[in-house]
């Protein structure tokens, strides 16, 4: 019990400062409403547009930051559920899977990236293209 809790802890720290860059690009994006939860520690932002969305980013529904949730007025069905996943990859990789993801993408594309396949299999949702 105690060694789950320290390990949580620890993951929790190794990622505040994508969580940090997270709450930024929330609050840059006009928040709608801010939701709190606790198992995991989540922050979820509704926000108006990710207008700073560039290249593969450009015109996407919802992303994950750390441990920041960003859905955007686009954001669909189960787009919730997709970018829990993505926190899971968070908790599961610390510190290092934003590289890890960044590598993916370069390697495979985003509809072949083996951590978004994973999420959108968990979640049952669908890629749309943009």
């Amino acid at each position: 019990m105690v060694v789950s809790k320290l390990k949580i802890a620890l993951v929790f720290i190794l990622n505040l400062p994508y969580t940090f860059v997270g709450l930024i690009m929330g609050l840059i994006s006009y928040p709608k409403s801010i939701r709190f939860n606790k198992n995991p520690y989540i922050i979820i932002i509704r926000v108006k547009k990710m207008w700073w969305g560039i290249g593969y980013l450009k015109g996407i529904r919802a992303a994950t930051i750390g441990n920041v949730v960003l859905l955007s007025s686009k954001s669909k069905n189960k787009d919730l559920e997709h970018e829990l996943v993505h926190v899971g990859q968070y908790q599961d990789e610390p510190l290092v899977h934003p590289i890890l993801y960044f590598f993916e993408l370069l390697k495979n594309g985003y509809k072949n990236n083996k951590y978004e396949v994973e999420a959108y299999n968990k979640a049952d949702n669908n890629y749309y293209e943009r």
